[in-house]
C-alpha cells in the first residue's frame, strides 16, 4: 500500500520497456541473419560482355553452355556479317561450348577453354567451319541486311 503523496506502482508499468527491448532485440537478430544470408548465398558470376563475330553469310542462332551443364543460355541471333555483343553473361566454368544454328540447321560447336576467351578479351569469331558445315548439308546464304 502506498501512501497518499506515492501513489502504488502499477505492475504493468515495466512491460512496455520490456516489450520495446524484445523489438529491438527482434529487429536486430533479423538484420543479422539477413547479412548472414546475404553472404552465404551468392549471385552467380558473370562476365561483363562477351563478342560473338559472325564472318559466314548465314544468321545463326548462338547458344552457349559449360562443361557438366544440362541447360544453355540462348545467346541469341548474330546475323551474316555481323557483330554481337551480349552482357552479363553467366559465367560458365572453364570451359565454354558455343552452338551454331540456322534455323533448325546444325552448324556445329565449339568448346573454348575461359582462359582462352580471356586472353582473347571476350571475343569469339565463328568459325569457317560454321559456314562449311551449313554450305555442305545444302543451306543457302542469309539474305543481306
Amino acid at each position: 500500500m502506498g501512501s497518499v503523496l506515492t501513489p502504488p506502482r502499477s505492475p504493468s508499468v515495466g512491460r512496455p520497456r520490456r516489450a520495446a527491448a524484445i523489438a529491438v532485440a527482434a529487429v536486430v537478430t533479423a538484420a543479422a541473419l539477413f547479412v548472414v544470408a546475404q553472404r552465404l548465398a551468392r549471385s552467380p558470376s558473370t562476365v561483363e560482355r562477351v563478342t560473338i563475330v559472325n564472318p559466314t553469310p548465314y544468321d545463326l542462332e548462338v547458344e552457349l553452355s559449360g562443361t557438366g551443364r544440362a541447360n544453355g543460355l540462348t545467346l541469341g541471333a548474330v546475323g551474316r556479317e555481323q557483330t554481337k555483343v551480349i552482357e552479363d553473361v553467366l559465367d560458365q566454368g572453364s570451359e565454354w561450348t558455343f552452338t551454331f544454328r540456322k534455323g533448325h540447321d546444325d552448324a556445329g560447336r565449339l568448346t573454348v577453354p575461359r582462359a582462352q576467351l580471356a586472353a582473347d578479351h571476350w571475343q569469339l569469331t565463328v568459325p569457317s567451319s560454321v559456314a562449311d558445315r551449313l554450305a555442305a548439308s545444302g543451306s543457302q546464304p542469309s539474305p543481306k541486311p
